[in-house]
């Protein structure tokens, strides 16, 4: 078994993200905002490093990739003193188990594993031959993640590890060893002598070296299955969260990739149509009958979440209806059995547009439970007894929480106080019985995104932190001192052969109402003020305005963007009606809207890109993907002067046919007929002027490939200029799913907008 230290010549090889930036030198830099009209004083700073080798598609998505491989999959052992994570350190997909100690002055983390890499299947020698059967074995090989997931043994000296379809035990100097197979979210009692998972949709429990597994619950059938778990403080008591499917819509998915066409059936609901059917339960650890929570009646349609309190006497609940206008978070004790819940708060407002972003956690005394809530001005800390009653705001203000992970006497939370594009952490101190003001103070120090996983005892913080000028990376951060320390260093050595540009963020009004909007401006490598370049807004989407590598990292655009720069694009992305941590009224502006106001924002961001003075506005492209590829058809189709050429991914063009979670934002469809029909691309393909391009990926679940065959063949009946770029292999997302197709979706992209935007006239 390799137990091998970080090499040391890594830590110093790469510059970016390297050291502890000052805070306040970042901040400047990063709210340098520029006005209506006005370049950037000093254009050449948006560029980090001094590398001059140009970028290529095939180099930015290829192996090893020059931004090395995100640490994930955090983990503490169960005092806290050492964490887990997996990564690679040579820029593959393939993870392995690495682990760090805390306390020391330096942290160098050891690689716990080496875990086998997928071999391709032996072929004839016919197959052999063909480059097909090749690249589709390098892809396999290619695509093959080693480990998924990473938890310790409560013994301290082990972790176990999701390696395909088994779980092994990895020790430092000892090979790996086999513990269970076929069971998902493993997780141990506080006591450490027992362990439940779920297997073929019930929750089962063995000891903690996986033996005596028996099965507890008996609820898996057709469509039906417990869906999550959570064990009580004390281990006596298991939650249990079962998923109904049952009376979901089943629907075709055709597959053209088997030797014969398959047709998938999988359970896909419309807005409207029947809803998953969801409850909690408790089952005691040792077996029988799961007594089920009676929260309201009726109940709400939604269970959101659910946490013990650390003494084990009651179980929270976070609700909602299907349209997020009725949050009611109830308290439930666990003893007697069946005991009737409370409900302690309610976010009931039927103009709420919220998406779900509500978290629940209590306090480490038991007393409180803190959850998050938007009635006031943004989301904020509130906190309320677990019997009820007023609820009082920890935290207020123009700026907005995400995250909130309770630590003694309060919570660490994750928040863009101060700057609208960070998400920074905040120590917010719950106040004391003689009513206190609570205290909010600063732990992290570096500009950029901070996604926490706190250690059991609360001291500690592996966070997983990337900026706009460093590629992910692994932070420990210690909460009380808010000092932090980089543990890994991921970017491959190349990394530095090239320029990578950074942003800059700006404000601009809304052309409609005057409303301040949000953008993230970058400009191309040797920007001349005097030239006039092209520009791009893109990929568009809500909250993509943020200070974290790559803007918005659902999909891997970080490259695509340094590409597009590189060749002589501007870039701009804008925070429109909808995004998150810009104030209630700013989100909840696209109610029963789509393509409506969301869409005159990014006109105002380019009305914007026109008062700069060296933008040509005849050259001007739109793309986005999903919810983004709405956009892009939308703009193109309502506002056909205003763009030279557009690209939709997975275009989202039939509302009726969006997931459950829009009604939101749609309400249903028969009570809002005209508003869904307004906001469906496929009904105003009519105005359509400038070249738009589809691509799609045939086995795409969340929004049907149907939907753009029938947007594409509208159009070529009314004679439009429209391409469908079909990807047979690929779900929704579709620039994430193997690099081989990466790169061909990327270059039908680059080529469009070549072709009618002419970057380097």
């Amino acid at each position: 078994m390799l137990h091998q230290s970080h090499r040391a010549h890594r830590q110093t090889a790469l510059c970016v993200g390297a050291a502890t930036r000052s805070a306040a030198g970042c901040m400047v830099a990063l709210s340098l905002l520029i006005s209506i009209g006005c370049a950037p004083a000093d254009p050449g700073s948006t560029s980090t490093n001094g590398g001059s080798k140009r970028l290529t598609l095939e180099r930015l998505y290829s192996l090893p990739t020059l931004i090395g491989t995100a640490p994930s999959g955090f983990a503490w052992s169960p005092n806290s003193a050492r964490f887990a994570f997996l990564w690679n350190d040579e820029g593959k997909p393939h993870r392995d188990v690495w682990v760090a100690e805390v306390g020391g002055s330096e942290l160098s983390p050891t690689r716990w594993s080496d875990l086998q890499r997928t071999t391709s299947p032996a072929s004839t020698d016919k197959l052999a031959e063909t480059q097909y059967h090749d690249a589709v074995a390098q892809e396999t090989r290619d695509r093959d993640p080693g480990a998924r997931a990473v938890l310790w043994h409560p013994d301290g000296e082990r972790v176990i590890v999701a390696v395909g379809s088994e779980w092994r035990t990895v020790a430092p100097g000892a090979e790996s060893q086999k513990f269970l197979e076929n069971a998902r979210q493993l997780a141990f009692d506080s006591t450490g002598k027992q362990l439940a998972f779920l297997r073929d949709g019930d929750l089962w429990t063995a000891s903690a070296d996986g033996s005596g597994a028996r099965r507890l619950t008996r609820l898996a059938k057709e469509a039906t299955r417990v869906a999550s778990f959570r064990w009580s403080p004390n281990g006596n008591q298991i939650a249990v969260f079962e998923s109904d499917r049952s009376q979901v819509t089943v629907r075709g998915v055709p597959d053209y990739l088997t030797e014969e066409t398959t047709l998938h059936q999988i359970r896909r609901a419309y807005p409207g149509e029947e809803p998953e059917r969801q409850r909690l339960g408790v089952i005691d650890a040792s077996g029988g009958a799961i007594s089920w929570i009676d929260l309201a009646k009726p109940a709400p349609a939604m269970v959101l979440s659910y946490r013990w309190s650390p003494d084990g006497a009651h179980l929270a609940i976070d609700t909602s209806d299907l349209y997020a206008k009725d949050r009611q978070i109830f308290v439930a004790s666990t003893s007697p059995p069946g005991a009737p819940s409370r409900m302690v708060a309610r976010d009931a407002d039927p103009m709420n547009e919220t998406f779900y972003y509500w978290r629940i956690e209590w306090s480490t005394d038991s007393n409180t439970l803190y959850f998050l809530s938007d009635r006031a001005t943004d989301f904020h800390v509130w906190a309320v007894s677990k019997t009820g009653g007023e609820a009082r705001a920890l935290t207020s203000g123009n700026w907005a929480v995400a995250e909130i992970f309770p630590i003694d006497a309060g919570v660490l939370a994750v928040a863009n106080r101060g700057n609208a594009e960070e998400r920074q952490l905040l120590r917010v101190t719950s106040p004391d019985a003689d009513g206190a003001p609570p205290q909010i103070e600063p732990v992290s120090s570096r500009s950029g995104t901070h996604a926490p996983v706190v250690s059991p005892d609360g001291r500690w913080a592996a966070v997983a932190h990337s900026a706009d000028d460093s590629p992910p990376e692994l932070l420990l951060t210690e909460i009380a001192t808010a000092t932090e320390q980089q543990v890994t260093q991921s970017p491959v050595e190349e990394f530095t052969n090239y320029t990578w540009a950074s942003p800059t963020y700006v404000e601009f009004e809304s052309h409609v109402d005057g409303s301040t909007l949000h953008g993230r401006l970058t400009l191309p490598k040797d920007f001349d003020s005097s030239k006039r370049y092209p520009a791009i807004l893109g990929s568009v989407y809500t909250d993509s305005v943020r200070n974290q590598w790559g803007g918005r990292t659902a999909h891997p655009t970080w490259g695509l963007d340094q590409y597009l720069l590189q060749e002589g694009y501007v870039l701009l992305n804008v925070d429109m009606r909808g995004s998150w941590g810009r104030g209630s009224e700013h989100r909840r502006g696209i109610r029963l809207d789509y393509g409506g106001i969301d869409i005159d924002d990014l006109e105002s961001g380019v009305r914007f890109l026109g008062s700069l003075g060296y933008v040509d506005l005849d050259r001007v492209g739109i793309w986005g993907s999903s919810y983004g590829g709405l956009m892009t058809a939308m703009s193109l189709f309502r506002k056909p002067d205003l763009y030279a050429a557009g690209v939709a991914g997975a275009p989202a063009t039939n509302v009726g046919h969006a997931l459950m979670g829009q009604m939101a934002v749609m309400m249903r469809p028969e009570d809002q007929p005209a508003e869904y029909a307004d906001s469906s691309p496929y009904l105003h393909g009519h105005g359509l002027k400038a070249p738009l391009m589809i691509i799609h990926g045939m086995r795409d679940r969340v929004v049907l490939y149907k939907d753009s065959v029938i947007l594409t063949q509208r159009l070529i009946q009314m004679d439009k200029d429209v391409e469908l770029v079909t990807l047979p292999n690929a779900g929704h997302g579709w620039d994430n799913e193997g690099l081989a197709q990466t790169r061909y979706a990327f270059r039908k992209l680059v080529q469009h907008f070549e072709l009618h935007l002419k970057p380097g006239l």
